[in-house]
């Protein structure tokens, strides 16, 4: 087995980012310590030759009154577990509730309680082979694809609690993570907090590393009253992680410069990805980001800011890592419009490594579901209703 990857010195393999661009082509792979390296600079398919979602919904599920089935506080997930089911957790209510390919109403599982399949609290949707499941307080619980209750299993979760970092699960893996102190330097005064990632089981007996990741950076300044205050980075360079596919690979995300490593639940690297020529982005949309920060940060101007926190050399990936039904990573790109923006962008990596292309969603989704013909979000409406939407995923 190769031995887990390091995310946050994985820049230091060699490459060929540099070479002319009619040398080098859309991608290239090469072998780098053992290592399959893919070295991205363009998609695939571009424009109307790319993905692209159906102009409108195929089921759109949620009201802002009316049957009470259909009303959302918080989505906490959602799944399409067949082309008739589509499965949405609740946070206030604690329900999981069934729908059909359309959008209406099935059955309502779950609620509040502490009998069989009642939850205390929603959390951490996924499918598994039968059904779908999800953990709510200290147990596991397992719902068919019809809603039949499968499994409610209660766990000692006090060897879990030292870690500091939310969890994500998928199958019977639980994925954590644990600070590492000391911290590390991201830049000019600006520090960024290193974790460790790994797997366990569901009672926690077991662990194993799968590799290092930083966090979010921040940078400290003092006002003019003397006090000292942290600043969080506008532009989200902290790493993101997803797990997903079937089989199952873990999907990290390095920010700060567009990298994608690929590996095995177990921590075998598969690949890594390094995406090139993201592109700069110019001084206008800097100075918004600056100064939209500036506004939540007290005794700062968009030009202290600015020097207190540089801008990359070049763009880093957004707020967003998705790993879908077949093993494709979905990376949202940081959106640098202004409020109002009628879409976000997704950029699509093939489990290979290569860059499909672009797609774009309804601006402020947030993907629950893809799969090889569907994408499954959650977006609010001016009122902040949440509304599941359903479309079509089209592959010229």
């Amino acid at each position: 087995m190769r031995p887990a990857v390091l995310v946050a010195g994985a820049a230091v393999w060699g490459g060929c980012a540099d070479a002319p661009a009619d040398e080098r082509g859309p991608f290239s792979v090469k072998d780098s310590a053992g290592i399959e390296v893919v070295d991205v600079w363009e998609p695939l398919a571009a424009g109307d030759d790319g993905w692209r979602l159906t102009g409108e919904p195929l089921a759109r599920i949620g009201a802002v009154a009316g049957q009470p089935e259909f009303q959302f506080s918080w989505i906490v997930g959602a799944l399409r577990l067949a082309p008739d089911t589509i499965v949405v957790l609740d946070d206030e209510s604690l329900e999981l509730r069934f729908f059909d390919a359309l959008g209406g109403h099935l059955v309502t599982v779950g609620g509040p309680g502490e009998g069989p399949g009642e939850l205390t609290w929603a959390g951490h949707l996924s499918p598994f082979a039968d059904g779908v499941q999800l953990k709510g307080g200290d147990k596991r619980i397992r719902f068919s694809a019809s809603g039949d209750l499968i499994a409610d299993e209660r766990f000692d979760w006090t060897p879990l609690q030292q870690f500091l970092c939310p969890f994500t699960f998928f199958g019977d893996d639980v994925f954590l993570c644990e600070y590492v102190p000391g911290g590390v330097q991201a830049g000019d005064g600006m520090r960024a907090p290193r974790y460790r990632l790994f797997r366990t089981d569901w009672k926690g007996e077991r662990r194993d590393t799968l590799g290092l990741f930083s966090g979010s950076s921040t940078a400290s300044y003092r006002t003019s009253d003397g006090m000292f205050r942290t600043v969080e980075d506008p532009f989200a360079r902290q790493d993101l992680i997803a797990v997903g596919g079937s089989p199952p690979i873990v999907a990290v995300l390095s920010r700060d410069r567009y990298e994608l490593t690929l590996m095995t639940t177990s921590g075998e690297v598969l690949r890594v990805v390094r995406r090139h020529g993201a592109g700069q982005p110019g001084a206008e949309a800097l100075e918004d980001i600056h100064a939209r920060a500036t506004a939540l940060t007290p005794g700062l101007t968009p030009a202290e800011l600015a020097d207190l926190v540089p801008a990359p050399e070049t763009l880093p990936a957004g707020n967003a890592l998705l790993v879908d039904r077949i093993a494709n990573s979905w990376v949202g790109r940081l959106s640098l419009a202004a409020a109002g923006a009628e879409h976000d962008t997704y950029e699509v990596f093939l489990a290979d490594g290569r860059l499909q292309g672009e797609v774009t969603v309804p601006a402020g989704a947030r993907l629950m579901d893809v799969g090889d013909d569907y994408v499954l979000l959650v977006r609010s409406d001016e009122f902040d209703v949440p509304f599941v939407e359903l479309y079509g995923l089209i592959k010229d």
